[in-house]
């Protein structure tokens, strides 16, 4: 993945470098050459979600089992806490792991992913893939998933730059086969494997494409505009998403705490 996105960036820039300093969706690229600026923006994210997981693993004292983590437990993605007032948990779900091979898994396709992604997004524009894909992972989850079930994981904005890499390779008109088979194995493992939250993959997937398609193909009089446009619709279909679920849930509560190898306990209401 990592080699096909870096030769899109390449390939791209190739045929539009004596037209405009600018990548496929208007970020500024390095003078003279054929791509856009160093990635800064996926080394943050990997930086981030590795502390805290380091952060949760020394407060539980334990690298697989984070029940003794508050910083765990007051973050995780539980539906019926969230309709409970903690919204915040909608975004830090996504710094959050199960494991050590969880996130190592999950830090290696981002930054195989990312690098090239960014390249040809920029970092702003980048940054509101991810974000938006996030949270397309999460309102999944909110509607799809068992209200007192939990999710962790960067996975659902991973799926979201796979699903915005699937539409630039397609918008250059390069080779669609090793992207598509890759991400078409992902959504298999999805729900193959036990344990994951294909809400949150499968959410996060296609507001990645629907994000990514307007960063690439608008036309580059109107580029920023529609950009703009489409990244506020989108974020504002994604709030009223979750706002509708969480009224719909009414008063019921849970007065409980959510561990990472079990669910909310002590449901009332």
């Amino acid at each position: 993945m990592g080699f096909l996105c870096r030769g899109c960036v390449a390939e791209s820039q190739a045929a539009s470098r004596a037209a405009a300093p600018r990548t496929i969706s208007g970020a500024r690229t390095v003078s003279g050459a054929a791509h856009g600026v160093a990635p800064l923006i996926t080394y943050l994210l990997i930086a981030v979600n590795v502390a805290v997981f380091a952060a949760v693993a020394v407060q539980a004292e334990s690298a697989t089992r984070f029940s003794a983590s508050s910083i765990y437990n007051g973050a995780t993605l539980v539906p019926m806490f969230v309709a409970g007032g903690e919204w915040w948990r909608i975004v830090t779900s996504g710094f959050l792991h199960l494991s050590v091979t969880h996130i190592a898994l999950n830090m290696l396709a981002l930054y195989f992913i990312g690098l090239g992604l960014e390249r040809v997004l920029g970092r702003i524009r980048y940054v509101v893939v991810y974000g938006l894909s996030l949270l397309g992972g999460s309102a999944a989850v909110m509607w799809f998933a068992p209200l007192t079930s939990g999710a962790a994981g960067a996975s659902g904005a991973i799926f979201g730059l796979m699903g915005a890499l699937l539409v630039t390779l397609k918008r250059l008109q390069l080779d669609l086969r090793q992207a598509g088979t890759v991400i078409a194995i992902n959504v298999i493992a999805t729900f193959v494997i036990p344990g994951i939250s294909w809400q949150a993959h499968l959410g996060g997937l296609v507001i990645g494409a629907l994000v990514g398609a307007a960063m690439v193909y608008p036309p580059a009089k109107t580029r920023l505009q529609w950009q703009i446009a489409a990244s506020a619709a989108v974020l504002v279909a994604l709030v009223a998403l979750i706002v509708t679920k969480d009224l719909s849930l009414g008063e019921v509560t849970c007065t409980g705490t959510f561990t990472s190898q079990g669910g909310c306990f002590g449901i009332a209401g």
